[in-house]
């Protein structure tokens, strides 16, 4: 569904470290002399830099913070909250993976009923969030959502700057980065003329392998980005143009009543390309140097953050204004595609004006009242899963790609049927943070790769949120589903013990394997997975903590578990699924069967002994086997199938449980 109901911005917040570093100065500081005019070709003189002073958990916690500043809400009002950086770079040589920072964002503001995950998706991160939040929206399941981005990154400039021989190097783009922190608000408008007008993004994920950031396995150590500049550039402008005829033709938006094109900024000599493609396609000189914006010249390419950061230059600039008709842009490594149309209300005067005339007008308080429209069940149509094989350590991907397929077997449909593929798993091999994991395995299963047709196209991102990802992701597919943009999703996990050749005592203790589930919208009405429900103890959020320490030779998981995480855990949970059956008004003895949060078979008694579910038969899918964390909802789902005879109008209940502290629970009716 690309017609939109106002949706709009409520208030955009921005963050930019005070340090400036001259391009001069980052070619200066390469160990290799390169000889590349740099600011010419890139348009950059200067860009933010963070140094060690402050990381992406900081740059994210400031963005929110002048975004409520510029707001009419609280934090208290704010019902979702996605965080969509790249980079999890939150101390010194170190990336966080668990919890997420949404996660520690709900806590440091105290946002006690906000729903809160991770989502990944490359530089188009935040635009991911916003299509996914403005989903959120119209199906009515939240009143307003945040989405933000600290994209600390230039750590990888610092990497590159010790690796880069030549100026015709793939890690060449590290020094085009800055850092930056971008927060937006997005409610229901009262306008159905301004907000956005079409918003849709697609994944070609046959150009997945044109840019990656991951590990380097240089004697630097950290993080770099690999980046096939002219085959990622020519696939991206080509994509780009035809998907922003598509918008311009689906809503008749004509080229000439654009105030402002707002593309992802990477380089003077990209948006140049991109803007004479535009107009090549279009078919006239629409797009100049005068309405083509390019903000690259202090601020460099700061990945997610980019577009925000534009729209709050020119808004700063008294370059934006009421009743603006601006199109996003939108690109990244994966390939992601995408076009926004957003014609813009007071935004821009209010963004100019100061705070307590922001505050004190009660018409940006109207919109309270949650939507109540039927919420579209999701039922499976198949299920696949698949195990490492053999000791040695071997790609993720592999076993990803096969537990994927395998649930294409069995759901009897091709791979060009998916239309949101996400992955919810968290730990990969040689710890790839860029592209998106469901981007590659989109470009692996051939999910419509090199597909632009309206008709048959894919969106491809990754939920990062540990254990608790799965009940996330199947939230996202429903609200997917329910604002009409998918019919069919799969969502796919694996998990991979990094530590395992090096730190074999070190274990995070996960099954290494992945699983694959295919939803599809119930045509029989209260047939599948129900509403969600995710309940919070993030008091003790620090009794789980792993993060990535890579200071010395040889990186490391470092994992911190508290004595009484299963007991804070078990106490989540029960919390959880008293609220569920409350709100759904059901009696503990309706349930039939209970698939736990699959950890170890001492974890599912522990969870059996504390929950009131007399009649409940709980679903034991680990055995023996470490626990199957992102997988385990998929694994006891299939356990299930295919021991139990299951008689409809029966009654399951899926649990998950992970870091933050949270726990999952979801209802499916058979």
């Amino acid at each position: 569904m690309n017609e939109q109901n106002g949706i709009v911005i409520e208030s955009i917040g921005i963050y930019h470290p005070e340090k400036q570093v001259d391009t001069k100065e980052v070619l200066e500081g390469c160990t290799h002399k390169i000889r590349f005019p740099m600011e010419k070709v890139s348009g950059i003189k200067s860009r933010p830099m963070a140094g060690n002073r402050e990381f992406s958990i900081d740059l994210a916690r400031k963005a929110v913070e002048n975004c409520l500043a510029n707001s009419s809400y609280k934090a208290a009002d704010i019902d979702l909250i996605l965080c969509c950086n790249i980079s999890r770079y939150d101390a010194v040589r170190q990336a966080s993976y668990e919890p997420g920072t949404s996660l520690k964002l709900k806590k440091h503001f105290g946002m006690t009923h906000t729903m809160a995950f991770d989502i990944s998706n490359a530089c188009a991160g935040m635009f991911t969030g916003i299509l996914l939040t403005h989903a959120f929206l119209e199906a009515g399941l939240i009143r307003r959502g945040l989405v933000v981005s600290g994209e600390h990154i230039t750590h990888l400039t610092e990497t590159a700057q010790q690796e880069i021989e030549n100026y015709m190097d793939q890690r060449m783009a590290c020094l085009t980065l800055g850092d930056a922190g971008a927060a937006v608000i997005l409610e229901r408008g009262n306008d159905p003329e301004t907000g956005f007008q079409y918003l849709d993004i697609a994944t070609l994920g046959a150009h997945s392998q044109h840019c990656t950031a991951k590990l380097t396995t240089g004697e630097a150590g950290g993080f770099i980005m690999l980046t096939d500049s002219i085959n990622l550039t020519d696939a991206a402008m080509k994509a780009g143009a035809i998907h922003a005829t598509q918008a311009m033709r689906h809503t008749h938006w004509m080229p000439q009543r654009i105030s402002q094109l707002i593309m992802h900024q990477t380089s003077k000599l990209t948006l140049n390309s991109a803007r004479d493609e535009m107009n090549r396609v279009f078919g006239g000189e629409f797009f100049n140097p005068e309405n083509t914006v390019n903000n690259l010249e202090v601020r460099g390419n700061s990945a997610s953050t980019t577009h925000m950061v534009a729209v709050a230059d020119q808004i700063a600039a008294n370059k934006l204004h009421p009743g603006d008709q601006v199109a996003f842009g939108i690109s990244a490594s994966g390939l992601t595609v995408g076009t926004a149309l957003y014609a813009f209300d007071d935004l821009p005067d209010r963004m100019r004006s100061a705070g307590d005339a922001i505050k004190s007008d009660p018409e940006r308080l109207v919109n309270t009242q949650v939507n109540t429209s039927p919420i579209t069940c999701m039922k499976v149509l198949g299920i696949g899963t698949a195990a490492k094989e053999g000791p040695e350590v071997q790609d993720s991907m592999k076993y990803t790609v096969a537990a994927a397929r395998d649930c294409l077997s069995n759901a009897a449909i091709s791979s060009t049927d998916i239309d949101l593929l996400i992955y919810c798993g968290i730990y990969r091999s040689q710890h790839l943070l860029e592209p998106s994991y469901a981007s590659l395995l989109a470009g692996e299963l051939h999910a419509n790769a090199v597909s632009l047709n309206p008709a048959q196209k894919t969106l491809a991102f990754d939920i990062f949120n540990g254990a608790v990802g799965f009940t996330n992701a199947c939230q996202a597919a429903q609200a997917m589903m329910t604002a009409g943009r998918c019919q069919t999703a799969m969502i796919v996990a694996s998990e991979f013990e990094n530590n395992l050749q090096d730190f074999p005592e070190q274990l995070i203790g996960l099954h290494e394997g992945a699983s694959a589930i295919v939803l599809t919208a119930s045509e029989e009405g209260k047939i599948g997975f129900s509403q969600s429900k995710i309940g919070y103890e993030v008091a003790n959020q620090e009794g789980y903590r792993i993060h990535l320490n890579y200071r010395q030779k040889s990186p490391v998981m470092e994992i911190t578990k508290a004595d009484q995480l299963v007991q804070h855990m078990l106490s989540c949970i029960a919390k959880t699924v008293t609220a569920l059956l409350e709100e759904y008004n059901l009696d503990p003895e309706t349930i039939d069967f209970v698939l736990p949060p699959q950890q170890s078979e001492d974890f599912i008694d522990k969870v059996q002994q504390t929950l009131n579910l007399p009649r409940a038969t709980y679903i034991n899918a680990v055995g023996g086997s470490p626990d199957l964390f992102s997988s385990s909802a998929t694994f006891a789902f299939r356990e299930l199938l295919e021991t139990h005879a299951i008689k409809p109008g029966a009654i399951a209940l899926v649990i998950t449980a992970g870091s933050g502290i949270q726990a999952g629970c979801s209802l499916y009716y058979f």
